[in-house]
């Protein structure tokens, strides 16, 4: 693939943008074609993305982390090892059997590490560049096979998926979905005996594939050390804007209230419409900016720590060149309490009301920058600097932010 093919992007201890990875479409042309639509190839050249993960890294993981299941699997050929195959237990303490999963790996077993964005930091970067780009919850899990045998049988995600061919190569068959946009939970037909796959080939390393939600996949390793990391997407769907909505309607007396089942047919029917009215009420005033915000805010934030940086000492007050950054992304959301009606932020469950110009203010906070109070309170005249100040103060508190006293 030529250098222009991939967005200028040479994988050399870089975190691929989405726009890197789907050259030489363009972004637009990715989401206007595929995206939640179709499937789609790309090759690629050998250690493109080497720079995201390696085996001595993976080594150093599985020596030093306290990994079982669900976090650390061995699946081989659709069911899985049982954790006390690889697991050596000694009283409490729990640590994984070097030889008895280097065994289990020999003998067909696939490695399966889940939400290894938790930890490597560039993963996770990549990780969090793919949510904020395509606005959707995003993970990452790692897959290592050596033998011949494949690790899931033939199924489908309830999510999209980019898969990564880091190191190796490995075998794949995508088939098209039997049920349109299937949930999770739901069971869907499989493909009959004589459907012709859309995909049926060695993928490269280097190379990539997309599988939208519902397709069918299997992957089966080639007798070589094979390893790909699997990017898990999931959009919001109508399903979460109608359960987030039913959230919100514990705000209206209308949806409170018993149903009139004891008073009759014309009772029942006169509640019935009143429903429908505050259902266009709910609606109106829960718009999908709304929806996408607190979708976006919601996952559990990940966690960034600067020490020794900003953990000395205790604030009294807040002075002008303060600096100030969240302690995790993806932390503050803006919010409007559904029993109260008042306008705020969501630091996790906790909520603080404010008014909307401090709840702006906090809006340009950064997990990846400082930011001094006077920037942050610009704009604002003196009762609303005070207002964040002082929710400043608190969040500090609470350890959702940090400051630096004084520091440039």
């Amino acid at each position: 693939m030529a250098e222009s093919d991939r967005g200028g992007w040479t994988g050399a201890g870089a975190v691929p943008s989405l726009a890197a990875l789907v050259a030489p479409l363009s972004v637009g042309e990715f989401l206007s074609q595929y995206w939640n639509r179709d499937f789609r190839a790309w090759p690629g050249d050998k250690g493109r993305f080497s720079g995201l993960i390696g085996w001595d890294e993976i080594n150093h993981i599985l020596a030093t982390q306290r990994l079982e299941p669900p976090r650390m699997q061995l699946v081989k050929t659709g069911k899985n090892v049982p954790a006390d195959k690889f697991i050596e237990a000694s009283g409490p303490n729990r640590r994984i059997d070097a030889g008895a999963v280097t065994a289990q790996l020999a003998q067909g077993a696939t490695l399966v590490l889940s939400f290894v964005d938790e930890m490597v930091a560039r993963i996770g970067a990549l990780a969090d560049g793919m949510a904020d780009e395509l606005g959707v919850r995003c993970n990452v899990n790692l897959y290592a096979g050596w033998r011949a045998d494949h690790g899931f049988d033939l199924h489908w995600d309830h999510h999209d998926v980019i898969i990564l061919q880091v190191a190796g190569r490995k075998h794949w068959r995508v088939q098209r979905p039997t049920r349109d946009h299937p949930a999770r939970g739901e069971i869907a037909p499989p493909p009959a005996d004589d459907d012709i796959p859309v995909y049926d080939e060695i993928l490269e390393e280097g190379a990539l594939l997309y599988i939208p939600r519902g397709w069918w996949h299997v992957a089966t390793p080639v007798a070589e050390p094979s390893l790909h990391l699997t990017i898990a997407l999931s959009p919001p769907t109508g399903q979460d804007y109608l359960r987030w909505l039913v959230g919100k309607a514990v705000a209206m007396p209308a949806f409170r209230a018993d149903w009139p089942v004891a008073a009759g047919e014309a009772a029942s029917a006169d509640h019935w419409r009143e429903l429908g009215e505050a259902m266009q009420a709910l609606h109106a005033a829960h718009p999908a900016a709304a929806f996408l915000a607190e979708q976006r805010a919601g996952p559990a934030a990940r966690p960034v720590f600067t020490l020794p940086h900003f953990a000395a000492g205790t604030m009294a007050r807040l002075t002008g060149d303060s600096r100030l950054r969240p302690a995790s992304t993806r932390t503050l959301a803006a919010a409007t309490d559904a029993v109260s009606g008042e306008y705020g932020v969501t630091v996790g469950a906790r909520f603080f009301p404010c008014s909307a110009a401090a709840g702006a203010a906090l809006g340009r906070l950064s997990s990846g920058r400082d930011i001094a109070f006077d920037a942050l309170a610009a704009g604002l005249d003196e009762a609303a600097r005070r207002e964040l100040e002082q929710l400043l103060i608190r969040l500090v508190a609470i350890g959702a932010i940090f400051v630096d006293l004084g520091r440039a």
